[in-house]
Parts: structure tokens; sequence; C-alpha cells
């Protein structure tokens, strides 16, 4: 369980309490509010976490690139800007063998120009590999 309550210098503060012992009785003084939570498993593996303006940053840099493993990591930023719903699907277009996919921008006006990403082949060997790189991108600064 955890709580909010205020302090003595009138700051408000958060403490955690066992299952065991909020059962038991302990409540903070001065408790403003309460809910349970749940604490994940130390040892359990994170995932990426990349704010969206991030992910809108990395996406906007790699158009462009033409290198297969960017051109592969920025499909896989639309599809999480997809889901996030900051791109909507405008349609598919089949040109020289290749699918390319084009999205509106969350806001655009309409008529403005759409956003074409190029769909790699991909298997899932592949997607491990982006997801890594991914990470190795989102890290760099400059």
């Amino acid at each position: 369980m955890s709580a909010i309550r205020e302090n003595a210098t009138h700051n408000l503060e958060r403490l955690d309490f066992s299952m065991t012992a909020w059962l038991d009785g302990a409540r903070p003084e001065g408790m403003i509010c309460f809910w349970k939570t749940t604490m994940p498993e130390a040892d359990r593996k994170r995932g990426i976490v990349i704010d969206d303006e991030a992910v809108e940053e990395i996406f906007e840099r790699l158009a462009g690139d033409d290198r297969p493993n960017r051109i592969a990591i920025r499909w896989l930023l639309a599809m999480i800007l997809l889901r996030k719903r900051r791109l909507k699907q405008l349609r598919v277009e089949h040109r020289d063998e290749k699918e390319f996919w084009l999205f509106a921008r969350r806001g655009a006006v309409e008529g403005a120009e759409a956003v074409e990403v190029l769909r790699p082949e991909l298997d899932e060997s592949a997607v491990q590999a982006l997801a890594d790189e991914l990470g190795e991108i989102a890290a760099f600064d400059g």
C-alpha cells in the first residue's frame, strides 16, 4: 500500500507499506490518501522507456536515411507512434515491389503532406536486433 501524507513541515510525502503492515493497522499521521500498489519483481527485465517526444524526434531524424537497419527502426517507431495515436494511417502504396505506408501527424491540417514510411521485411531475430539498436539510438545525445 502507498499513502500520501502532509509532514510536520507541511510538505507532501509518499510512504510505502507492506500489505501485512497495512492490514495490521499501520497508518501515517496526516494521511491525505492511499492506494494499493504492486511492486515489480527485482530481477524482472525492464523494457526501453522513451517519452513520446523523443520517439518523434528519432523518427524524424531517420527520415531519408536509406540504410536498411535505419529503415527498419523508423518503421518500428512509426508503429509505436501509430499505437500512441501520434500518427494516423492514411493508406498503403505499392511501388517498385516495395510497400510504403502513408501517415498523417496528429493535429495536421487537412491536405498536409503525408509522412511516408517504407515497410521492411522483418523476422523475429531482426525485431530483437532493432529493439537493441533503438536502445543505442535513444541513448545517443549528439
